[in-house]
């Protein structure tokens, strides 16, 4: 991981510990390609993150390995931006705490970005089309 990457990880891991989200650097031995960070919101729901420095996308290993968790059912995503992964992690934050109060149950916790957000790139279970 270069030192610009740091930079990003350092963020989202700072946002995570200060609102009472679990972060987790997943590191699996003897195992290459999955998203490097997995954070884990109130009521169970967890998200797997790729992030990249700016301009930067995953490895066609990586996006191999996120579609292969979006086909067991778990959200994965990438970002080459700290903001736009924070701002992300917001919404899912506010949409657990929702679930928890009551106050609604999505069927997912986060509409799926549309391509021309530019902020997460939601990767789709194999055989997927998006809308």
């Amino acid at each position: 991981m270069s030192k610009l990457e740091d930079k990003v990880v350092a963020k989202v891991k700072d946002w995570c510990d200060s609102n009472g989200v679990l972060y987790i650097k997943f590191t699996p031995f003897g195992s290459r390609g999955w998203p490097d960070t997995v954070v884990v919101f109130p009521g169970g729901f967890h998200l797997w993150i790729e992030l990249k420095q700016k301009g930067k996308s995953p490895r066609k290993l990586q996006l191999y390995r996120m579609g292969q968790l979006a086909t067991m059912g778990a959200l994965a995503v990438w970002f080459d931006n700290e903001d736009a992964c924070i701002d992300y992690m917001k919404d899912c934050l506010e949409s657990a705490v929702e679930t928890l109060r009551g106050d609604a149950m999505p069927e997912q916790p986060v509409p799926a970005p549309k391509p021309e957000d530019k902020k997460p790139r939601l990767i789709l279970p194999f055989g997927s089309k998006e809308k």
